[in-house]
């Protein structure tokens, strides 16, 4: 029970001691038509990111409960919603659950409030490989994913499919995956006489990832993942109990 109580604090800190506050303050002042689709594809990779720690399905009645951060260090070229207001590196934290289901599927839902940013959405997961825990034996899964962003100056629309590989040495699992990200970036509020209010953009980009999990007790994980896309590389640090 320490061990669970010490990795989710710290997981809940990273937020607010690695990155400025409310990254999204600029967006009402300083979006332009060039600036929506880096916008889009920065808010994109955060919502694509910690879809997965592992290629294994939970099998029928397992479940995983975790906190998320996906974290991107510096915006893209272009995104001067972020760029003019000094922001450097930025981050979302979420909530996740995930429960097994039979044939080996696995249902999840996540949800994030940060900053002003209220996420939600879900998706299945379906375990290609027969449930296996021997050291070496690969596991295989593919993904797909919604969500939603409402800010108060804008809304934004995630969908996310593709695939997870990993297999198990001893305490340390390793894992690779890769999808494709597409994201629908909508204006809510816009400088006075702009007429971007209500004007949208679809962004789709391939996200390629590599991570490593570690099992600190049998049925405690913390992972840690690099990902890159849209030219940009990303971190996502997971923590939580999985049965």
């Amino acid at each position: 029970m320490r061990t669970i109580k010490i990795v989710f604090l710290v997981l809940a800190l990273c937020p607010s001691a690695a990155f400025a506050s409310d990254p999204f303050r600029g967006f009402s002042t300083y979006i332009t038509p060039e600036a929506m689709k880096p916008f889009a594809r920065d808010l994109g990779g955060l919502m694509g990111s910690g879809l997965y720690h592992t290629g294994r399905s939970l099998g029928f009645g397992g479940f995983d409960l975790g906190v998320r951060y996906a974290m991107q260090f510096k915006p893209s070229s272009g995104n001067t919603v972020m760029q003019n207001t000094g922001v450097g590196g930025f981050g979302i934290p979420w909530l996740q659950a995930e429960i097994g289901m039979p044939f080996r599927l696995d249902g999840f839902i996540r949800a994030a409030n940060y900053e002003g940013l209220t996420i939600s959405g879900g998706g299945l997961r379906w375990g290609l490989s027969d449930v296996n825990d021997s050291p070496y034996v690969p596991q295989l899964m593919l993904l797909a994913d919604a969500d939603v962003a409402v800010h108060r100056s804008f809304s934004a629309t995630h969908y996310s499919g593709g695939c997870a590989l990993s297999w198990r040495l001893e305490t340390l699992s390793p894992y690779i995956g890769a999808s494709l990200d597409s994201t629908r970036l909508e204006v809510r509020e816009a400088p006075a006489g702009s007429g971007l209010v209500g004007e949208h953009v679809t962004v789709v980009e391939p996200n390629f990832t590599l991570g490593l999990s570690f099992r600190a007790k049998h049925y405690v994980y913390i992972s840690a993942a690099a990902s890159y896309t849209h030219s940009r590389p990303l971190m996502t640090a997971s923590t939580g109990i999985r049965f």
